[in-house]
């Protein structure tokens, strides 16, 4: 009777599913990790966006003085778009590509628009003259505790402002 039955020693029988459900557990617990380990920090995002719209507005400035056409840009809740004025009024800017409408990533904001120092009424556009000179702006982009501060001179450069910077006294 004994001689009937295979004889499997241990070692060939294979791997219980207990046995592979705890690595599959073991796995994913790491993958998870690793997932939250090289997420994208909320500075690291807003640091790019913040170069993203630094050239945008600068493709916005060189875009005015190249057609002859005052050019503007505002933002909201949800992200900002750009403008284009014709006789007198401002029309949404649809058929350029590159100052298209663009969302903000989720929890990001613009935070604060000053031009001339004086805070941006709602509703009113940062302006981009076909003769090149623009008033001076500042504008915060804000993720939690992440901000990126630009500003923009009156030739429609745009920089990036450190706390160093702002903090220095003017010479």
């Amino acid at each position: 009777m004994i001689a009937d039955r295979p004889f499997f020693p241990l070692a060939q029988r294979g791997f219980t599913l207990i046995e592979i459900l705890v690595v599959m557990v073991i796995i994913g617990i790491i993958l998870a990790l690793s997932v939250v380990h090289f997420g994208e920090s909320d500075a690291t995002r807003v640091s790019r966006e913040a170069e993203r719209l630094s050239l945008l507005l600068e493709a916005a400035r060189d875009e005015a003085i190249s057609s002859g056409n005052t050019l503007g840009w505002s933002a909201d809740a949800r992200g900002y778009r750009f403008w284009k004025r014709e006789e007198s009024q401002w029309l949404l800017l649809e058929d350029n590509d590159t100052l298209r409408a663009r969302e903000l990533p989720e929890g990001m904001r613009v935070a604060e628009v000053r031009v001339n120092l004086a805070p941006l009424p709602d509703g009113s556009k940062l302006s981009f003259s076909p003769s090149g000179v623009n008033a001076p702006f500042t504008l915060v982009l804000s993720m939690g505790a992440a901000n990126r501060h630009l500003a923009g001179d009156a030739m429609g450069r745009i920089n990036e402002v450190t706390e160093a910077s702002r903090a220095a006294p003017a010479q």
